[in-house]
């Protein structure tokens, strides 16, 4: 494996300790030795993104975050922007400077809020992400803890509330009885829908709307990262 060859304690990410790069190695190893370009959402004090440099040699590695770290000196073969991954035009610019052809590997470490996940995940994931690419997710579980956004209980007068209230008939008096109000949204829900599209295939037999099969190739879920493969084509047939 690739990270035997490294000093792994010289990266200041928690990719590492939290066991990431173990999940990663077995998918990333046809990749090593490509001449790829990797897009990291959210790159903290940018440790990562020069674990990344090392683990592919022959790759480009590309950063953006919201405010990027003021210290960081991104070096050789490693490129940061600052914006928002949730602006589609600044990730459209990002894009086009540094990988015009398409990214080969996209990861999500930025704000771990469902929503925002979504919107960038769609976005490039259509327009920016080759044909057999990876994207992967991590830190998907913080959608059922209380300290993230997506994890806090939900307030029972807004609309998504209600609306989730009518999907569901069982109720005790004006409390659902569901085990996660997090199942319905957020980085949780975010991750079912993904779920949904690799079944498009399954879900679509019999159908008005007609057969289609999943724009991805497989997902892979672990309890901190999901990796979508894209599909070689992602035309319905």
């Amino acid at each position: 494996m690739r990270s035997k060859l490294l000093n792994l304690d010289a990266y200041d990410t928690d990719k590492i300790k939290n066991g990431y790069l173990d999940v990663y190695e077995p998918i990333l190893a046809p990749w090593v030795n490509e001449e790829i370009t990797l897009l990291e959402l959210g790159v903290y004090r940018g440790g990562s993104l020069k674990l990344w440099r090392d683990y592919f040699p022959r790759g480009t590695i590309v950063g953006t975050d919201r405010k990027l770290p003021p210290d960081f000196r991104p070096g050789e073969r490693i490129q940061v922007f600052e914006g928002h991954h949730g602006d589609k035009k600044f990730l459209s610019e990002v894009a086009s400077k540094t990988a015009p052809d398409g990214f080969d590997i996209i990861i999500d470490d930025a704000s771990h809020i469902g929503e925002k996940a979504k919107r960038a995940f769609w976005y490039l994931f259509h327009h920016h992400l080759k044909p057999g690419g990876l994207y992967a997710i991590e830190d998907w579980g913080t959608g059922y803890l209380d300290d993230f956004p997506d994890g806090k209980q939900f307030n029972p007068r807004t609309p998504i509330l209600r609306r989730v209230r009518s999907l569901l008939p069982q109720r005790i008096g004006t409390k659902m009885k569901v085990p996660f109000p997090c199942h319905s949204y957020g980085m949780v829900g975010f991750v079912k829908e993904l779920v949904d599209e690799q079944g498009a295939a399954s879900i679509a037999m019999g159908s008005k709307v007609g057969w289609r099969k999943s724009k991805f190739k497989n997902v892979l879920i672990t309890p901190g990262i999901v990796i979508v493969t894209k599909a070689a084509s992602t035309l319905a047939a």
